[in-house]
């Protein structure tokens, strides 16, 4: 893999003087004292160029982003012989969001608001394969449900089972009804879809990807940007945090303040952030995980895990009740 990660250096205009991989791709050192990123491409030409045009678009912005490095060719990507593509970009040194760090969390969230506004102003139309239609969360939360379904017919055709097994049983209809009831709240609230609060997002925002560099917070790995409902990427975000801090309703107003005061949010985005966190996402994730593993094995992990939403599941409830006051009155 060496050679072939040489090989590929040398189509680009600078010289290189070490490679360090590390989370999936390659730390490149040059010559000039910078680094840059080497990184497997899994999307299409036609999004690299796209992405090329709109990490551009920030830096004419004057905000601070990342950029594509072309090859020596002048391409945006660089094909292997086993038709594998990469891209090179630039890099920020700096330290990940930390989600101990209350100040790092809004601080995240406030950079997030303040992304969105400046992606407003990107006019590129994104092809269909980038662009998520408005029925795009219900017709995935439709094909989860179902995949939950699917996990519980399979275990209760079993005769003997785990004791993963045995609590999801106990759990499945508490969660199921979570589900179809967050699928029937945002089939009603379809019809009622602004346009206005679609646009360019992120696609991935986590705390992986802000950086606290001597630039400043940097909103760093572009790859899955599409075009989508803003809150989106809030939602993704705030999710991920308040698992972690085991739905604390004061970091959850708090973060919702912070993006607001950056961004105004709309009462259709808070209630879309209501039925998001409604869903039992991560219920359905550890179904999933079981169900497409070697399920022969009493796999302790997911048993964990599943241990921990049952734990967490008060709390969440909590906050599900004081979101829904904070957006209904």
């Amino acid at each position: 893999m060496y050679n072939r990660t040489e090989i590929i250096l040398e189509a680009y205009p600078y010289e290189f003087t070490d490679t360090v991989k590390g989370r999936g791709v390659y730390f490149c050192y040059c010559q000039d004292g910078s680094r840059k990123v080497l990184k497997e491409f899994s999307g299409s030409g036609t999004k690299a160029g796209l992405l090329d045009q709109f990490l551009r678009f920030l830096k004419e912005r004057k905000w601070t982003a990342e950029q594509i490095v072309y090859t020596k060719e002048g391409q945006v990507l660089f094909t292997d012989t086993d038709d594998t593509r990469y891209y090179m970009r630039t890099w920020f040194e700096g330290r990940e969001c930390d989600t101990r760090n209350r100040e790092d969390i809004l601080c995240a969230v406030r950079r997030l608001a303040q992304f969105h506004i400046e992606a407003e102003g990107f006019k590129e139309e994104l092809p269909q394969g980038m662009s998520r239609r408005p029925d795009f969360l219900q017709q995935e939360y439709l094909r989860h449900t179902r995949e939950l379904h699917k996990v519980r017919n399979y275990i209760k055709a079993k005769k003997k089972r785990n004791k993963f097994e045995t609590d999801f049983l106990k759990e499945y209809s508490y969660y199921l009804q979570q589900a179809e009831e967050a699928t029937e709240r945002l089939r009603e609230m379809e019809t009622l879809t602004p346009e206005r609060f679609f646009g360019v997002c992120h696609g991935d925002y986590s705390h992986h990807n802000l950086l606290f560099t001597a630039q400043g917070p940097v909103i760093v790995n572009f790859e899955r940007f599409c075009r989508d409902a803003y809150i989106s990427d809030f939602a993704h975000f705030f999710r991920k945090i308040m698992e972690k801090h085991n739905w604390n309703t004061g970091l959850g107003m708090d973060m919702i303040h912070a993006y607001d005061k950056a961004r105004r949010l709309d009462t259709w985005e808070l209630k879309q952030l209501g039925v998001r966190m409604s869903y039992p996402e991560k219920f359905w994730k550890v179904a999933n995980h079981y169900f497409n593993s070697k399920k022969s094995w009493a796999n302790s992990r997911d048993g964990e895990k599943l241990e921990k939403i049952c734990a967490q599941e008060k709390e969440r409830a909590e906050f599900l009740k004081i979101m829904d006051y904070f957006v209904h009155g």
